[in-house]
């Protein structure tokens, strides 16, 4: 009887100065003692399999730390993946085989998710990843493995269980309504309607008028700086 292995893969969303919404990917080191598979960059969520004598959460944090020195973040979980052909793919076998003692074992896979604010980390690559990328999420190359699938799933997460405390982990303490506005259709993907928004978001009462201005706000107009108010959330 074949071996049943069990991994995390890490969805890490940031939303940067661009005012773009992003996913932390790593792009996979080869054994340099082979050629090339094919030319293929394999690019990924940041995964790996948990030790066997580690529990779910303390493996997420090791692992994530381990591939881009990312750590004290919280991490949930938010999704199980357990297609016994999860990474039976040709190019996925190719790489496995580098790294792994019996890579055609079946994976379980348990997906977390998180929100960082990017200016307030520095990730670099660790262990088997070669490099550590902030990619627009409607611009994802062809990941490894089913590693598309879980992406969606965590956006689509993200979808129904955004309020403002994952609003105000995005972005920075001080923030514009454009800012908040462009947040809120990053993560919906779908324009909307700038006074009605701003007229929700008010009335609910959950951010708090600042004395600050930005200078350089767009069109060249002062735009003023809001902060969450936690009291209301």
């Amino acid at each position: 009887m074949s071996k049943i292995n069990i991994s995390v893969d890490c969805v890490v969303f940031g939303f940067d100065s661009d005012l773009e919404l992003k996913v932390l990917l790593i792009t996979k080191k080869e054994n340099p003692k082979i050629a090339s598979i094919n030319g293929i960059i394999q690019i990924a969520l940041p995964g790996d399999l948990i030790k066997h004598d580690e529990e779910l959460d303390p493996a997420a944090t090791r692992i994530l730390n381990s591939l881009t020195s990312i750590d004290k973040i919280f991490l949930k979980q938010f999704a199980i993946f357990s297609d016994p052909d999860r990474v039976k793919q040709k190019k996925d076998q190719l790489w496995l085989r580098n790294f792994r003692q019996n890579p055609e074992e079946r994976v379980i896979t348990v997906g977390y998710i998180s929100l960082i604010n990017i200016q307030d980390f520095k990730p670099e690559p660790c262990s088997f990843a070669d490099q550590v990328l902030w990619t627009s999420v409607h611009n994802i190359p062809e990941l490894t493995f089913d590693h598309n699938e879980i992406l969606n799933t965590a956006i689509h997460f993200l979808k129904k269980e955004l309020n403002h405390q994952m609003s105000s982990i995005l972005l920075p303490k001080n923030f514009t309504l454009p800012q908040l506005q462009k947040l809120h259709e990053n993560i919906h993907n779908k324009k909307m309607d700038k006074r009605n928004f701003r007229k929700q978001i008010l009335k609910e009462g959950v951010i708090t008028k600042t004395n600050h201005m930005n200078k350089t706000g767009r069109k060249g107009k002062p735009a003023t700086f809001y902060q969450f108010n936690e009291d209301k959330y």
